[in-house]
């Protein structure tokens, strides 16, 4: 393959979601099962009228959600133009490769970086983790005429 194309990937990891995220998906799917069975099985009188469509939204929205949490995906691409850190499909970040002022590898203990999720820090530093463990560590260059630091963006995969 030939990466002469700026949107063919001269790298490109895709990894599942956490454990413990898809176990939450698994328990959402799961509530869904029991809302559609006590609405159906064990107590259909109490879902008349208002509450049956309550229950139809509420079993549908457990089930998109339950399904998501099932096929996230953690996805770092690096191409000609430009690097992307996704947690797929809900959450992407791109900058355009003339940014990166240096990556590294890094083992990172989520509790000393504010904890689990989408973190904005002092120091022009921001990241997503999702668990700890080996993450990335992207330097990027301060744009034209900043007088702060370079921004850190770092990302658990």
């Amino acid at each position: 393959m030939s990466s002469a194309g700026t949107g063919e990937p001269l790298f490109r990891e895709v990894s599942g979601g956490p454990i413990w995220l898809r176990m939450a998906g698994v328990l959402v799917l799961v509530a869904a099962v029991l809302l559609v069975v006590d609405a159906t099985v064990i107590d259909p009188a109490s879902f008349q009228g208002g509450g049956a469509i309550a229950a139809v939204v509420g079993a549908v929205v457990l089930l998109a959600v339950g399904i998501l949490l099932l096929v996230v995906r953690i996805v770092v691409e690096v191409t000609v133009a430009e690097v992307a850190l996704a947690l797929a499909p809900l959450f992407t970040v791109r900058f355009a490769r003339s940014e990166v002022a240096g990556a590294k590898a890094v083992d990172m203990i989520a509790r000393e970086f504010g904890g689990v999720g989408y973190r904005v820090l002092p120091g022009n530093r921001r990241g997503l983790l999702l668990s700890s463990g080996t993450g990335v560590v992207v330097t990027r260059q301060p744009g034209p005429g900043a007088a702060g630091p370079a921004a850190e963006t770092v990302y658990t995969v």
